[in-house]
């Protein structure tokens, strides 16, 4: 199995088809111009056996696997070769092309249309080459004579882009509104193409869900990865978790009815290198999720708009305007929303400070309680636990008996602004023992909740049942308790799969995957209305600066019941 972990690693180029069909596999897998079956261990399997059942001998499944002998473990997954009907099948006519010609097999869906802006043809052009009398007898399944004339299109339009080059260093000159005209033609173009001739969107308003025609069900959908799977020289663990994550939804999709086609790229975090790809022809899609880094989208939302495609950013908030893009991730600006409520002067706010503070979560509790009056604190620690007032410069004035404060009726919020876990574990157990000490005496207090820094969920010495002691909010881009029946088989799946733990990568490949395949089924027009949850995390889209973007930052609270809940 070392050999296959590394093609995983090292993927530049794999198609991972999701078919209809059930035998012999459901999965099947091409890297390097062959394809194999993917076929998962199971009780009473031998090398004899799979060999038989798959047509192939037992030295080709020990070679492709790098096995030692011929023992198969349960549960290990193998990658058996497949046989070569459909290649056959393809280059069938290649004999009888004429130089510069070259065969398309007819996908489901496409068009004599979508064939003509793929190939840079004339649908007339393309008829007469096959000898077809109109659009109609075009077919899924037959075998078409093309010509890619895309290279002297991109030769014209690169020649032209640098006519507009020197057209609008001289408009900063003459003031000439050559530019502006052409720029309003290009965004009339796109809005066109994606909500319908005539629409106009406004700065301020919101548009509907964009124009992206809904696959029947029956039909394949053509979805590419984009993943650095190698950035500056180095394999990226965390885009292979993405990427198991999206396998594990290809199955959940197939086993809906679904049939994808998956094609990953290795982007390389190279803007080139996409380029490249582009140029290629290989971006042949009506999906794309990716790329990650925000440097390598501009050619490929250039792309995407001109061929109407959505494109999904699932790990970074991406600030560009474009009517295709979705990102996944919401924006930092929107961060203090779910604690907001809490932060509004509803609560008395207590902010409590040690030694060593958390800039940046000082500044957004700053950025959320603008017009919120606090009571600022000081704690301390020599040889007990002790609290004073802040003044304005940082300084401790008067000692504040914590249990006398604690026992005024006013709700309360504190927020602990200490960075030390050492600091964060002593305030906190500080606030839940005086609260039990309260409590133990019969003695009434003000409720009380902690707005927590995220970053304690990182810290392992810290005990998570303070948490639960205290009413601690976190907000946090993505929710995974892994106690949650929904995560708990998610990961048991997984761990079959690839021996291995998932990470939220993993979670997040798996929620980019199975949101936006059965979008391109189900349609956009209803997008905008839902709240998606794949597994445990609730996504909401909106139309925000220019794009689609997910607005929703996940309040967790650990309740004093013991319970974790997403609200």
């Amino acid at each position: 199995m070392k050999r296959l972990r590394l093609i995983l690693v090292a993927l530049a180029v794999m198609i991972v088809s999701v078919a209809m069909a059930t035998e012999p596999s459901k999965i099947t897998v091409r890297y390097h111009g062959k394809r194999y079956y993917i076929h998962q261990v199971k009780e009473g399997d031998t090398l004899y056996s799979l060999a038989s059942v798959y047509g192939v001998s037992q030295e080709s499944i020990i070679e492709v696997n790098g096995l030692e002998g011929d023992t198969l473990r349960l549960g290990d997954k193998l990658y058996v070769l497949y046989g070569n009907v459909q290649s056959k099948k393809k280059h069938s006519g290649r004999d009888n092309q004429a130089e510069g010609e070259d065969v398309h097999v007819v996908r489901p869906g496409e068009t004599l249309y979508s064939l003509s802006r793929t190939y840079g043809m004339t649908e007339q052009d393309m008829l007469e080459l096959n000898g077809l009398k109109d659009h109609t007898d075009i077919k899924a399944g037959m075998t078409l004579r093309v010509k890619d004339n895309r290279g002297e299109e991109r030769k014209n339009r690169g020649a032209a882009e640098a006519e507009d080059v020197e057209a609008e260093s001289l408009e900063s000159v003459t003031d000439n509104p050559v530019g502006e005209e052409r720029a309003e033609d290009d965004r009339r173009e796109v809005l066109d193409s994606l909500y319908g001739e005539g629409a106009e969107i406004l700065l301020d308003s919101v548009p509907p869900a964009p124009r992206f025609e809904a696959l029947a069900s029956y039909m394949e959908l053509r979805a590419t990865l984009l993943l650095p799977f190698h950035a500056r020289n180095e394999a990226k663990e965390n885009i292979v978790d993405f990427y198991r994550g999206v396998l594990l939804a290809m199955e959940d999709l197939k086993a809906e009815g679904y049939s994808i086609e998956l094609t990953v790229l290795d982007t390389k975090r190279s803007t080139e290198h996409i380029v490249s790809l582009i140029e290629q022809g290989v971006l042949d899609t009506q999906l794309i999720i990716g790329p990650v880094y925000d440097e390598e989208f501009e050619p490929v939302l250039r792309y995407a708009e001109e061929h109407s495609i959505p494109v999904v950013s699932p790990l970074q908030y991406v600030a560009d305007e474009s009517p295709v893009l979705f990102n996944m991730p919401a924006p930092a600006s929107l961060k203090g929303n779910p604690v907001a409520g809490l932060l509004d002067g509803s609560r008395e706010v207590v902010t409590i400070y040690a030694i060593n503070n958390d800039a940046n979560f000082v500044n957004e509790v700053r950025s959320i309680a603008t017009n919120t009056s606090e009571t600022a604190l000081n704690f301390r620690f020599d040889r007990g636990s002790f609290f004073y007032v802040r003044h304005a410069d940082g300084s401790s004035g008067a000692e504040v008996n914590i249990e006398e404060f604690m026992r005024t009726e006013e709700s309360k919020v504190f927020v602990v602004m200490a960075q030390s876990a050492t600091d964060v574990d002593r305030i906190l157990t500080t606030l839940s023992s005086t609260k039990s000490s309260i409590r133990g005496r019969g003695l009434s207090y003000g409720d009380y909740m902690v707005v927590g820094n995220r970053e304690w969920l990182k810290m392992s010495s810290i005990d998570r049942d303070i948490f639960f002691h205290n009413d601690v909010v976190f907000v946090v881009p993505y929710y995974a308790n892994r106690i949650d029946e929904t995560l708990r088989l998610f990961d048991a799946r997984y761990v079959t799969s690839f021996n291995s733990l998932p990470s939220r990568t993993s979670y997040r490949g798996y929620d980019a995957a199975m949101i936006f395949c059965r979008m391109m089924y189900e349609g956009f027009d209803g997008f905008l209305d839902r709240i998606h949850t794949p597994l445990t995390t609730p996504y909401r889209f909106e139309y925000l600066d220019g794009s689609y973007t997910n607005t929703n930052w996940v309040r967790q609270h650990y309740r004093h019941d013991s319970k974790i809940v997403v609200e």
